[in-house]
């Protein structure tokens, strides 16, 4: 079973969502199976239309941009420390109007048995019932209690959305986390870009194929510490397309495992992140690198260098032009903010 333990993504923005959720709950690598899962489907009818009725009142909640409502019904470990969310919530409210919302998923895990404590992941195997599918979880340090897992699908506007919430059973269902994110990209959902990566992938353009079935990726995943059947599929289809340079960093390069890049003038580049974006107007795609850049350098230079480390990694994958209409390029320096950098694709020479 895969489990998501680092975060890729292209913007302190994107991040946001799986940093408030790892803030709570913390990673930890020793799997222990001593949790149960009900699927929707076995759920007794009243506990399931009382959990849809809080998943529903949590996103209609956080559609109005209704701060206090949510503060209301949170955790006291989480409403503590409501600030992060609370911005979480404003800049997602911003992209659901339009929307109509339902409730399309429900999981109830129970972590009764849990000791106080425990810093183990809390293992949760959910089979679909029909089908050989199942739906895992793998929470860290999860306290002991008794949670559900919802999901919520906002569509009918111009761009849809997924709302999942981390519930707990706490006088009543209250939020324990919050992991929002979009269903599309530049106009294209996460299907498509697994089909568009598998052609990538069939004609050999390995770093395409890779980049989209990372997008693909985010798209369809509920959340860091869930994975399915189906995107157990999606992961083993994009590690057999990894170009040789990512073979050994199946979530991309990091700080801790950059990627090495020698530029045309023996230069060195050393990206940490590689990934996608969709375009501000939702018609095409942003390529986003970031790289660690030289915290002594000017900010002529580091402009300088920024355009270099953009037309570097399309030198060498030239393949990277068809897909994504402009590169952003974050110089990163510990303890600063980014030099951020865009680049019309078009423009690169």
């Amino acid at each position: 079973m895969r489990r998501i333990r680092t975060i890729t993504g292209s913007t302190v923005k994107r991040a946001l969502p799986v940093a408030i959720a790892l803030a709570l709950l913390p990673v930890a690598s020793v799997p222990v199976f001593a949790q149960s899962c009900t699927t929707q489907a076995a759920l007794q009818p009243a506990l399931r239309d009382t959990l849809a009725g809080a998943a529903h009142t949590l996103g209609t909640a956080v559609k109005a941009g209704d701060i206090a409502a949510l503060k209301a019904i949170t955790i006291p470990e989480y409403a503590n420390n409501f600030a992060p969310t609370e911005y979480l919530v404003r800049t997602t409210s911003e992209k659901l109007a339009g929307n109509n919302l339902s409730v399309t998923q429900l999981y109830v895990l129970d972590a009764t048995a849990r000791k106080a404590g425990d810093t183990s992941e809390a293992d949760f195997s959910c089979p679909l019932k029909g089908t050989t599918s199942e739906v895992d979880f793998s929470i860290a340090a999860l306290p002991p209690g008794r949670y559900a897992f919802a999901m919520v699908e906002a569509t009918g506007g111009a761009h849809p959305w997924l709302l999942s919430f981390l519930l707990q059973d706490a006088g009543g269902w209250k939020m324990a986390g919050f992991y929002p994110h979009a269903r599309s990209a530049a106009g294209h959902d996460g299907l498509w870009y697994w089909t568009a990566a598998r052609e990538h992938a069939r004609t050999k353009q390995s770093w395409l194929a890779w980049l989209y079935f990372r997008q693909a990726d985010e798209l369809l995943s509920p959340a860091s510490f869930v994975t399915s059947t189906l995107l157990d599929k999606l992961h083993s289809e994009q590690r057999i397309a990894a170009p040789p340079e990512l073979a050994d960093m199946p979530e991309g390069p990091s700080t801790t495992t950059p990627l090495v890049l020698k530029a045309a003038n023996d230069v060195e580049f050393r990206f940490t992140s590689l990934s996608s974006e969709s375009a501000p107007d939702d018609k095409s795609l942003h390529l986003v690198l970031h790289y660690a850049a030289d915290a002594n350098a000017t900010a002529e230079a580091l402009h300088t260098h920024g355009e270099a480390v953009a037309k570097a990694l399309i030198d060498a994958h030239p393949e990277l032009r068809q897909g994504y209409s402009a590169v952003l390029v974050f110089g990163d320096i510990p303890q600063q903010n980014p030099v951020v950098l865009s680049l019309d694709m078009d423009k690169i020479p």
